[in-house]
């Protein structure tokens, strides 16, 4: 292999040549091209992949594939020529290949002109003056406002297939708490879009990016998604989806791992995001529908929009008019999660200041020392980074150009072979690494101008889908953890805000060997504030075991008893004028509920009931139950417009306990 400073010098050339012919005489010089028998059998290809093969060639990386077909050898053109494309500006695959062995010496930074800080933060984790004047800015914006979601990644830990063929899906495809994690995504944005149209009475439709992959068919899934939702609902227009190139894996050493005639190829890490934004006009598009801000979310945290958190994350980096932001919140010592750090660099005339992200496989490197706040504390002195991210456009894009690729890191891992195997990754949340500022004196509050952190609540915040759970082992970024942490959020919320009674709490492993103390779902729309819910819900109580899915925005339950199961279902959209409506008043309602033996894992929200108690609301309709009881397996359809009353007595009984009658024309 050619040395390290070979390998520099050739991805310095090759970055600055002017043409692809360039290139590919420039390689032709290399004494590994010269001596390649192969190179005859390029003179075919297009030249694109002529100097995506021959860097291999140069770089001895190509094995020996003398037998391959001209088919063969078209097909790796075509596969490298895209890397050697996407990584242009640091000098195609000779450039990937240059940073790779740089960064598995694990240089370590020097540490006496470098340091680390804790960030100060913005508190949003209690309300105040401060707060609720930030989640009111965050609903005012929601017109300038446009989502990024990096959806590209290959979610190996979760071993995630389809039941019917056997084949590997993304992460976008798992269903949680019955939905898709890419829908409850969607039902988070609808849910702050109907907030802004009950205030103003306009309606929006906020324009989404998503950048999906080849690995797993992902682009295939998240279209398929779209598609058999009819794009939830939205104008198909204000999606924009755009393919994250792969990239060769390598071992310990920086050799490229090969699977026959091709290389090993895996995503190359969500800040890819920012320089394709840049390639496909994302930003351009964005502004077409009169955006100025973006929110990014990764799609494995479904805990993320809950309550007010993402408005007076917005709210605060709008008012505040700043170019990029981190919400955080506490992190546990040791775990694997990166933090959010504030980096002090001493100049010959100053300082100079940023914000960043250090992922936890780098913590030895930059000699983080993952300590508590106080000795004995289970919480570290760093914040964790969840990946949900603001940015203002303008700022965003002026930075990828001066940083294509943020982040740059390798993180091996042991595949199933036994073998260490990882790739360059590059990482979304570093590109605020750009964002620099410099001080005469060094900072007494680390608070920068350009860039901010919240910190909130982790319970509302962050938790993980990441990977599949195994018997004795941690079940943190499982989706059990991550289940049982959405149920721990809505404890709170049910007994802060709406002041029920709820049965013992589990502990997560007395869960997973019996059931759930409760289940309570609901879709974001009902909120999504937990203010707004608690107006909705009050009082009552849920029994042990019990379920309660609220699938309707204008839910007003109070005084509820429920052993059992409820599930209230609404169709209409969020903009549905008027919109549908269920009113239970000092009701009680019995059933045998949720078979909880045959409705593992819980997670997943595709319970066997032995019985339930079913209300489906047609467009307009209205269901109003009113100190009644209601006993058994007992199923409710109000058609469009309709109002289906029960008033006294209990069922079953007689049918004069139920009143129909129209209310409008549907």
């Amino acid at each position: 292999m050619p040395s390290d400073q070979e390998i520099e010098e050739l991805a310095l050339k090759l970055k600055k040549s002017r043409s692809t012919q360039d290139r590919i005489d420039l390689l032709h010089r290399c004494p590994q091209v010269r001596e390649s028998s192969l190179v005859e059998k390029l003179s075919k290809l297009r030249s694109a992949g002529q100097a995506a093969i021959l860097q291999l060639i140069a770089l001895e990386q190509m094995p020996k594939l003398d037998n391959l077909s001209d088919k063969e050898i078209a097909d790796l053109a075509n596969l490298l020529s895209e890397v050697d494309h996407f990584y242009r500006e640091m000098g195609g695959i000779a450039g990937y290949q240059m940073h790779v062995r740089k960064l598995l010496q694990k240089k370590s930074e020097n540490l006496a002109v470098v340091q680390f800080h804790s960030p100060s933060f913005i508190d949003i984790s209690q309300r105040g003056p401060e707060v609720d004047e930030a989640v009111e800015k965050g609903i005012e914006s929601l017109p300038y406002l446009c989502e990024m979601y990096p959806l590209g990644g290959a979610a190996d830990r979760l071993h995630l297939v389809d039941e019917k063929t056997g084949g590997d899906l993304p992460a976008a495809k798992l269903q949680f708490a019955g939905k898709t994690l890419f829908e409850r995504l969607i039902c988070d944005l609808e849910s702050r879009e109907r907030l802004y149209y009950q205030r103003t009475g306009q309606k929006i439709f906020t324009p989404v990016a998503i950048m999906t992959s080849l690995e797993k068919n992902n682009r295939a899934h998240v279209q398929e998604i779209l598609e058999k939702s009819c794009w939830f609902g939205r104008p198909k227009e204000r999606f924009f989806l755009f393919d994250q190139p792969l990239v060769p894996t390598v071992d310990e050493k920086g050799n490229w791992i090969w699977n026959g005639a091709k290389p090993l190829m895996k995503p190359g890490g969500h800040g890819a995001i920012w320089k394709l934004a840049i390639d496909h006009g994302v930003f351009d598009w964005f502004r077409s529908f009169g955006s100025k801000y973006a929110l990014i979310r990764q799609i494995n945290n479904p805990l993320a929009g809950l309550d007010y958190g993402l408005l007076a994350f917005t709210g605060l980096g709008i008012s505040k008019k700043m170019a990029f932001g981190f919400a955080s919140c506490p992190r546990a010592c040791q775990a694997a999660e990166g933090v959010n750090v504030v980096v002090e660099r001493k100049l010959q005339d100053g300082y100079r200041y940023n914000l960043s992200n250090i992922e936890y496989c780098d913590f030895e490197k930059y000699g983080i020392q993952d300590t508590p706040i106080h000795p004995g504390e289970p919480y570290s002195r760093f914040t964790s980074n969840t990946n949900i991210l603001f940015g203002s456009l303008d700022a965003l894009e002026s930075a990828v150009k001066m940083c294509p690729f943020p982040g740059l890191l390798m993180n091996l891992k042991e595949d199933s072979k036994g073998r260490f195997a990882g790739r360059l990754e590059s990482t979304m949340q570093n590109i605020a690494d750009v964002f620099v500022e410099t001080s005469a004196e060094p900072l007494r509050e680390k608070r920068l101008q350009k860039t901010f952190i919240t910190y909130n609540e982790r319970s509302k915040t962050i938790s993980t889908a990441k990977k599949a759970y195994a018997a004795g082992r941690s079940l943190n970024e499982t989706p059990e953890k991550c289940f049982y942490d959405l149920m721990t959020a809505s404890r709170t919320l049910l007994q802060n805000e709406c002041r029920m009674r709820l049965p013992r709490e589990r502990t997560l492993e007395e869960t997973l060997i019996s059931h759930p103390s409760f289940v309570f779902l609901f879709h974001p729309s009902l909120g999504p504030l937990f203010r707004v819910i608690g107006s909705k819900l009050q009082g009552g109580s849920l029994q042990d075991g019990s379920e309660l899915r609220l699938e309707i925005g204008d839910a007003f339950i109070e005084n509820l008893v429920l052993d059992g199961s409820l599930l209230v279902s609404a169709e209409g959209g969020k903009f549905a004028e008027p919109p549908a409506v269920c009113r239970l008043k000092n009701c009680t309602i019995l059933n045998r509920g949720v078979d909880w033996e045959c409705s593992k894992p819980f997670w997943k929200g595709d319970y066997l009931r032995k019985e339930t108690l079913r209300i489906e609301l047609g467009k307009g309709a209205e269901f109003i139950a009113e100190g009644v009881e209601l006993k058994g397996d007992l199923h409710f359809v109000v058609p469009d417009g309709m109002e289906m009353r029960i008033a006294r007595g209990s069922l079953p009984g007689s049918l004069n306990d139920v009143v129909i009658r129209r209310l409008r024309e549907s």
